[in-house]
């Protein structure tokens, strides 16, 4: 996700995340570009495919990425998780209604978004 910060923070609140302070960890964590790489190696597969021409293309895209990321703990048992906006990392938190794949500032292609668990370990893209 990328865009003007005014514009960012406004699709964030859009899309039902809510921005957090801190993320309660001191480490260092990869950039998003190099958190990228590993999901789009050579030979690398997919955990769920989302076709975008299916009318609910967007709610099942919202539906796998919650259970992937509630299976590998990417999101914590608050919702809160970081996610890539403007080439750094944002706390944030989903809140009732959530919809993150509305996150995403590629209007005319599919959502395309970047998660991390808040201490750094998981990636989900």
């Amino acid at each position: 996700m990328s865009g003007g910060n005014e514009e960012s923070t406004a699709r964030l609140r859009r899309a039902g995340l809510e921005i957090i302070e801190g993320r309660g960890d001191t480490g260092e964590l990869p950039s998003p570009g190099a958190a990228w790489h590993p999901l789009r190696a050579y030979g690398s597969e997919p955990a769920a495919v989302v076709y975008d021409h299916r009318p609910d293309a967007t709610a099942k895209l919202d539906a796998e990425w919650h259970r992937l990321a509630v299976e590998h703990r990417v999101v914590d048992g608050e919702g809160r998780f970081l996610l890539a906006v403007d080439g750094r990392w944002l706390p944030v938190r989903l809140t009732e209604g959530w919809h993150l794949s509305g996150a995403s500032s590629d209007a005319d292609g599919p959502a395309e978004f970047l998660t991390l668990s808040l201490d750094g370990e998981r990636v989900l893209g």
